[in-house]
């Protein structure tokens, strides 16, 4: 195996290891805190920001906002990324460079055939985020909760429920 390859095989890896990682977040709930049993315990603090978090949420931003024709240097966004990355850890630069740069060929590519791809709501999270990493800041972007918007739960439409709508549809 060559060098080259070897390095996109363990940069996949960690993006395999992180996306594997959000998926086994714990929510908190048990049934002992659902029948008032165990006194609920104080959310534990979101685990410190690596390099490599960063270079995903930097490469992907880069990747997806030239996607939808964001107009801005991407060379010169790199770079400043990579210098504050320098700053932050000197040893850590050139893994850094490197999970930037496979995250932004692989979402390049994956994303380069959806002719769907830059949709309204999708351009405003685009927008945020570029503006964001445009400014130096290289955090991964805080998502705000979203609302339960369920069959359970309250409607997103301002617009009163009609019963008779609703029931007999034919009317």
């Amino acid at each position: 195996m060559d060098t080259t390859s070897g390095i996109a095989c363990r940069i996949a890896s960690i993006v395999v290891a992180l996306a594997l990682g959000a998926c086994s977040s714990g929510s908190g709930l048990t049934t002992g805190t659902l029948l008032g049993g165990a006194p609920k315990q104080a959310a534990a603090p979101p685990p410190p920001e690596t390099a490599t978090d960063r270079a995903l949420h930097v490469g992907t931003t880069a990747a997806r906002a030239q996607r939808c024709g964001y107009v801005f240097n991407a060379n010169e966004l790199r770079q400043s990324y990579l210098a504050f990355e320098a700053q932050q850890a000197p040893d850590q630069r050139a893994k850094a460079e490197q999970s930037y740069d496979f995250t932004v060929a692989k979402v390049a590519k994956g994303i380069a055939t959806d002719a769907d791809y830059c949709s309204e709501g999708q351009t405003a999270v685009i927008k945020r985020d570029l503006n964001q990493v445009l400014a130096g800041n290289y955090s991964t972007a805080t998502r705000a909760a979203q609302p339960n918007v369920g069959w359970w739960s309250a409607s997103k439409s301002e617009k009163p429920l009609d019963r008779e709508k609703l029931f007999r549809p034919e009317r």
